[in-house]
C-alpha cells in the first residue's frame, strides 16, 4: 500500500461533557451573544488535532502515514511518547522552541453529540515547518490530506503539493467561516477531493460564491451528516448515500470526523468504490464515538473489515 501525507495540527484537547442538551438549554435560557454558563460533568485532556487524529486512525488500520506539522515545547511532555508508543512517524513534526505551547482545542459536548469548540493554533503557525516537497520520499505518497488549519498554512502546503501531481483532499474544518473568498477558491483549485460536514458544505458554497454543482463539476465531494450518514457527489455519476451505523451509543463524538477520514482514505488506497470507502469511514467513526477521548480507540485492519461486512454486507463494486 502506498503512503499518505497528512498536513494538519497536533493539538492538546480539553474535553468537557455536559449532562443535557444544548438545544434544551437554549430553549430554557435564550442566549444573547453566546453568553452562557455550563456546569460540566466531566473535564479531561487528550491528544488531538485534526491532522494527528487522522494520522492515528490511519496508523491503526495499517496505512503507512507521515504527519507534517509544527508543535511547541509542550509536545515533548507526553505527546511524543504517545506517538512513539503507537508507531507513528514523528520525523516531520517540527518542535519550534519559540513556542511554549502546541495548538490547543477546547471542546464541550452534550449528550446528543453536539459540540461547542474553541481553537488556538499555537505553534501550528510556526514558520519552521518544512514544505511537503522537502520530505525526501515524497514520491511514495498517493494522497495528501490537508487537514483543517489556518488558510495561509493550508495554501502554502497546497501550492507546494500541487507541483508534484499528488492528489489533494481538502478538509476545511470549522475554521472555514474565517476563510476569505479568494482563499477558498484557490484551495479548491488546488484540490481533487473535498470532505466536510453538512454545515461546512453550506459555508463553502456561501463564502466561495460557487454553487454545489460548480464545485462538484471538478471535485469528488464527501459530505458527512452525522447520524444521517454520508452523501457522495461527483460529476461522473448520480449522488450516492451511505447510512451511518445504527443505534450508536454516544460516549464522545470528538474526533469522529477525523476517524471517518482515515477509513475513507483506507478504501481509496485499496481502489474501492466511493460507497465502500464511506462504509469504512462510518465504521471508523462508530468505533471512535464509542470510546472516550480522541486517539484512544483500538482497531486494526481485520476488525475494520469484519465490522464493515457485518453492517453493510459484501463489498460493492465500481472502484474509486
Amino acid at each position: 500500500m502506498t503512503s499518505v501525507l497528512v498536513c494538519g495540527s497536533a493539538a492538546i484537547d480539553f474535553l468537557g461533557s455536559y449532562n443535557g442538551s444544548f438545544e434544551d438549554y437554549e430553549k430554557r435560557y435564550p442566549t444573547a451573544g453566546l453568553n452562557i454558563s455550563l456546569q460540566l460533568a466531566r473535564l479531561s485532556t487528550s491528544f488531538g488535532g485534526c491532522g494527528m487524529n487522522i494520522t492515528y486512525g490511519l496508523s491503526k488500520i495499517g496505512v503507512p502515514v507521515t504527519p507534517l506539522t509544527s508543535v511547541g515545547l509542550d509536545f515533548r511532555d507526553h505527546y511524543l511518547l504517545h506517538l512513539n508508543e503507537n508507531g507513528i512517524d514523528s520525523r516531520y513534526v517540527c518542535v519550534d522552541e519559540d513556542y511554549a505551547h502546541s495548538a490547543h482545542c477546547i471542546i464541550f459536548s452534550d449528550e446528543s453529540g453536539n459540540q461547542i469548540t474553541a481553537f488556538n493554533p499555537g505553534a501550528s503557525l510556526s514558520p519552521e515547518r518544512i514544505l511537503p516537497r522537502e520530505i525526501g520520499h515524497f514520491d511514495q505518497f498517493e494522497i495528501a490530506m490537508l487537514a483543517p488549519e489556518d488558510a495561509p498554512i493550508m495554501l502554502r502546503q497546497a501550492r507546494d503539493i500541487n507541483k508534484t501531481g499528488v492528489k489533494v483532499m481538502f478538509d476545511p474544518g470549522q475554521g472555514l467561516a474565517e476563510f476569505k473568498q479568494a482563499e477558498i477558491l484557490e484551495l479548491l483549485s488546488l484540490s481533487h477531493f473535498v470532505i466536510c460536514n453538512d454545515h461546512e458544505w453550506d459555508i463553502i458554497q456561501t463564502n466561495s460564491g460557487l454553487t454545489a454543482a460548480e464545485i462538484i463539476a471538478s471535485h469528488e465531494v464527501i459530505v458527512t451528516r452525522g447520524a444521517n450518514g454520508v452523501d457522495l457527489y461527483s460529476a461522473h455519476r448520480d449522488p450516492l448515500h451511505v447510512d451511518a451505523l445504527p443505534n450508536q451509543k454516544i460516549i464522545d463524538p470528538t474526533g469522529c470526523g477525523d476517524a471517518f477520514r482515515a477509513g475513507y482514505i483506507f478504501g481509496m488506497l485499496n481502489k474501492l468504490s466511493p460507497v465502500a470507502c464511506a462504509q469504512f469511514g462510518c465504521v471508523m467513526a462508530s468505533t471512535n464515538i464509542s470510546c472516550r477521548e480522541t486517539q484512544r480507540y483500538e482497531i486494526d485492519r481485520e476488525i475494520l473489515e469484519t465490522r464493515r461486512e457485518a453492517h453493510y454486507g459484501p463489498l460493492p463494486g465500481d472502484g474509486c
